[in-house]
């Protein structure tokens, strides 16, 4: 017959750990992406070291996303958004003139590059590579577009020009590198602060604004 000796009994069992809600780890999962992502770029990180960052396991990563490709979509996705609703939220207030709405969405973007930089430097890798995905074409896409109309709004920007729409997309484009090839330079100074980016932006986009909209281009 056993002892019933409480001397003679075992060691106490480990409390049981709670399991966290379906949303808690996939948030887990996001930030350690984002962190082995940023740091080594896409083929340099490993869903072992994410599934460690996160503190769980491999299966249970795999219980949120198909791949590693699927999770990095994801993420590049999930940064897009967070991206273009800083800048509509910063071209919100009315009664901004042209001049202010190109500061108010230039800042908005230096300010999430300053205030993400693990999410913005791995922006930028993805835009920079020569493979862009999927993703990475549509934000730049998006981003040109939503300059376009912008732009296209002013009835003034190249009037007269004999074919305005492609202009117009062009010179959208140009603004569009203008600004996220700064934001590359800006990782490697960060020692420059965000409002001398943005003054310098605007001083050096707007006169270029400004010439489109005189007409003096209608000939080229």
């Amino acid at each position: 017959m056993a002892s019933r000796n409480p001397s003679r009994a075992g060691p106490a069992p480990e409390p049981t750990r709670r399991r966290l809600p379906a949303a808690q780890r996939r948030l887990l999962i996001l930030d350690a992406a984002l962190g082995a992502f940023a740091a080594n770029g896409y083929d340099g990180a490993s869903m072992d070291e994410i599934a460690a960052a996160a503190g769980i396991s491999k299966a249970v990563v795999y219980d949120h996303v198909a791949s590693k490709r699927d999770l990095y979509m994801q993420l590049l996705d999930a940064i897009r958004r967070d991206v273009e609703r800083a800048v509509e939220v910063a071209l919100e207030p009315l009664g901004m003139d042209e001049q202010q709405r190109l500061h108010a969405a230039a800042d908005a973007v230096y300010r999430y590059v300053e205030e993400q930089p693990e999410a913005s430097r791995l922006l930028l890798l993805e835009l920079q590579r020569a493979n862009v995905t999927p993703v990475g074409r549509e934000l730049e896409q998006r981003i040109t577009d939503g300059l376009a109309r912008t732009l296209v709004s002013d009835p003034v920007v190249f009037d007269g020009h004999p074919d305005r729409a492609r202009q117009v997309s062009i010179f959208a484009e140009l603004l569009k590198w203008a600004v996220l090839g700064l934001a590359r330079w800006w990782h490697s100074n960060p020692d420059v602060p965000r409002q001398f980016l943005v003054d310098s932006t605007v001083a050096l986009l707007w006169p270029a604004i400004e010439y489109a909209r005189t007409g003096l281009v209608a000939d080229l």
